[in-house]
């Protein structure tokens, strides 16, 4: 038996590894086509182990080093006031919407989940940032307009849900207002929860694109996605047979295209990466508690 359990064991192990490989994939090959020169990748196409490595592509996306260095500095900011405001924001409607004895939850709910549905669409919401609030060329336009996310707040809603109800009554008779239970109970013990629903907000705050082209102007502005994406325009129009400003038509040859998209990914997926190495153990644990409770 002692035997039999070694080898299946060794089976799932294997079977993991291969798993892991087949995941990891992707990442290495984005990682060595961002290392391979233009040349090579027209001539032999995308190989996991370059023939010639490069640094041509990561030297062109840095030949603005002072915007990019902006671009991270505003998307951090961003992703960090974005992610703790909206955290609370949400942790705070879920816990009202848990609660019992809270008379409205219902309505409320409903409320919320109506707009999972329906939306106000483009125009009102621009309408709104840029004429009454007058959020035009401002951060906190990238970060307010996704507050409370509905799916995220019925999330939490479960989570809370499953503290049991007497510590949340020893509380009440021990004198603890409901924002000192909040605080000092129900967040301690969501750990798990919060951190998966932080990792959702940094991911959605640190790709943030569409909002930042309706409502930033300003190149100071610009979040690291939209500075990529304008160089990924620059890229299209120089395979498109782009011209420079002096008339003369740009060799695509002199652009390493390829390489530059594939770089441009590696620069953005790699901080996202190490932070949900961070927060794997939360992340799992709270997505798992989620899924059972549903």
């Amino acid at each position: 038996m002692k035997k039999k359990s070694n080898i299946h064991q060794l089976v799932v192990h294997l079977c993991l590894i291969v798993f892991c490989a087949m995941c990891l994939l992707p990442l290495v090959l984005t990682i060595s086509i961002s290392l391979t020169d233009g040349s090579v990748i027209q001539t032999y196409g995308y190989q996991l182990i370059p023939k010639k490595f490069s640094w041509e592509a990561y030297k062109f996306i840095w030949m603005d080093p002072t915007s990019l260095f902006t671009g991270y500095k505003n998307s951090i900011l961003i992703v960090v006031i974005g992610t703790l405001g909206n955290l609370l924001v949400t942790s705070m409607v879920a816990y009202s919407l848990a609660r019992r004895d809270f008379k409205w939850r219902g309505a409320i709910s409903f409320y919320i989940f109506v707009t999972m549905i329906f939306s106000g669409g483009i125009v009102p919401l621009y309408i709104l940032i840029v004429q009454y609030l007058e959020w035009k060329n401002m951060l906190i336009s990238l970060i307010v307009p996704v507050f409370a996310s509905p799916f995220q707040i019925f999330m939490l809603r479960v989570f809370f849900q499953e503290i049991p109800p007497p510590l949340i009554e020893s509380a009440k008779i021990d004198g603890a207002s409901d924002f000192r239970t909040y605080w000092s109970i129900v967040v301690p013990l969501s750990k798990p929860a919060l951190a998966t629903v932080a990792l959702m907000m940094t991911l959605h705050y640190w790709n943030e694109t569409f909002n930042a082209i309706l409502f930033i102007d300003r190149s100071s502005l610009y979040p690291i996605q939209l500075i990529l994406k304008n160089i990924t325009s620059y890229i299209e129009f120089v395979r498109n047979g782009g011209i420079d400003p002096s008339g003369n038509p740009i060799d695509a040859s002199d652009v390493p295209t390829d390489a530059i998209m594939y770089a441009m990914m590696v620069l953005t997926s790699l901080p996202v990466m190490f932070l949900f190495g961070f927060l794997q153990k939360y992340f799992v644990k709270g997505m798992t508690i989620g899924a059972v409770k549903g």
